[in-house]
């Protein structure tokens, strides 16, 4: 099952000017077949490594420990999973504009896209 509504959702919101807060996608709920299971806590430590700076690698390993702990897991449900991630750590970072911000989650989300497809 593909959530690229969420995504698309984000690239909108993106492209609609600076004037608009940047809206992160909100995380899925986890009592749901073919959902991650993971916690408020487990998100907020992978966001925290993937704006870390190194980004090529952290979505790298990242990618690479869902992978083994839900084997079988989409790859679109990877995708939202990082961008859910990553996109609170951005939106908290009071030196970017609201434009860098939504330019910096746009350009992880298609990094991410190349790197996990």
């Amino acid at each position: 099952m593909l959530r690229f509504a969420t995504l698309a959702a984000l690239f909108v919101a993106a492209s609609a000017g600076s004037a608009l807060a940047l809206d992160c996608p909100k995380p899925q709920p986890t009592a749901k077949p073919g959902i991650l299971k993971e916690t408020p806590a487990q998100m907020a430590a992978v966001g925290k490594q993937l704006a870390g700076g190194d980004t090529f690698n952290a979505i790298a390993s990242a990618t690479a420990d869902l992978r083994i702990r839900y084997p079988g897991i989409e790859s679109a449900e990877v995708v939202n999973y990082l961008v859910t991630a990553y996109c609170p750590a951005v939106a908290a970072d009071s030196k970017l504009s609201e434009a860098q911000k939504k330019s910096a989650v746009d350009g992880f989300a298609a990094q991410v896209m190349r790197q996990v497809y």
